[in-house]
């Protein structure tokens, strides 16, 4: 096994990187999940304080899609991201709010495929072109303790024919689930031709020293490792809303966080 080494918060800045400018993307210099590197949970808040703070791409025209509440998301309509049909979306968590899905649809004609089992409700098209599935989204495909399906991205494209069209917008709010899931989305290929993500993060736990999110949590290392993988697959944060029912102080350090945000992310075009 490597060497750990084990650092304080004096050195964060010489590993964070520089802050972004129009010419740098913001780049986090270490892998913060390897074995090779460890850190306190008050290092790890600050890493990530810092990485969903620093914008990484400048995205001209950013639109609000559904309500300003809970339901609505930010995504990038530049020229390059904006959907065009025949455009494809997949809504991972709907709580019986569809205001995202369907202002997706009016906007940019696409089609939009939901996706929530906790909504008990069988599966069902509730529009033209909007379709609604009782799955779950996860990093593996089974059947779980509540009796919920769950598959893997890749497995839903394959089950729906959808493997020979690219995704426009990737919308996730599972939960805490995002961490459990996008690792395997990586390694199995499915992001390779996903054009954004907007996605709700939940960050180490629900109250300080408290449950982790999730139904599978991972320790707040690998949260912070899994935003690593997305930079390397190209994925740049465009926008960042703090989710303020969500905030608190925790043990060590001295500012109040927000641990749930919405990040929105565009694909760096080459």
């Amino acid at each position: 096994m490597p060497k750990k080494h084990h650092f304080g918060l004096d050195i964060v800045e010489k590993f964070f990187g520089e802050y972004p400018t129009p010419d740098h993307h913001f780049k986090p210099n270490i892998y913060f999940g390897s074995e090779e590197w460890t850190f306190d949970e008050t290092i790890q808040i600050t890493l990530f304080s810092r990485y969903i703070n620093s914008l990484q791409v400048l995205c001209k025209d950013v639109i609000r899609v559904g309500s300003l509440s809970a339901g609505g998301k930010e995504i990038c309509i530049d020229e390059q991201y904006k959907p065009k049909p025949p455009c494809l979306v997949y809504s991972f968590g709907i709580n019986n709010q569809f205001d995202f899905d369907e202002d997706i649809n009016r906007l940019f004609g696409c089609d939009v495929f939901c996706f929530d089992p906790s909504m008990k409700t069988k599966s069902f098209r509730k529009a033209d072109q909007i379709w609604f599935y009782n799955w779950g989204l996860g990093g593996e495909n089974t059947r779980n303790e509540l009796g919920w399906q769950i598959k893997t991205v890749d497995v839903i494209r394959k089950e729906l024919n959808h493997t020979n069209r690219p995704i426009d917008i990737l919308k996730i709010d599972i939960e805490g689930d995002e961490w459990y899931s996008i690792p395997q989305m990586i390694s199995s290929g499915a992001l390779d031709d996903v054009k954004q993500i907007s996605m709700e993060t939940h960050f180490i736990s629900k109250t300080p020293g408290g449950q982790l999110w999730g139904s599978h949590p991972i320790p707040p290392a690998d949260e912070l490792y899994t935003l690593r993988l997305l930079y390397d697959e190209g994925f740049r944060i465009c926008m960042r809303e703090r989710n303020l029912y969500s905030k608190m102080t925790w043990p060590g350090f001295n500012n109040s966080i927000t641990n749930v945000n919405k990040l929105s992310l565009i694909k760096s075009m080459k």
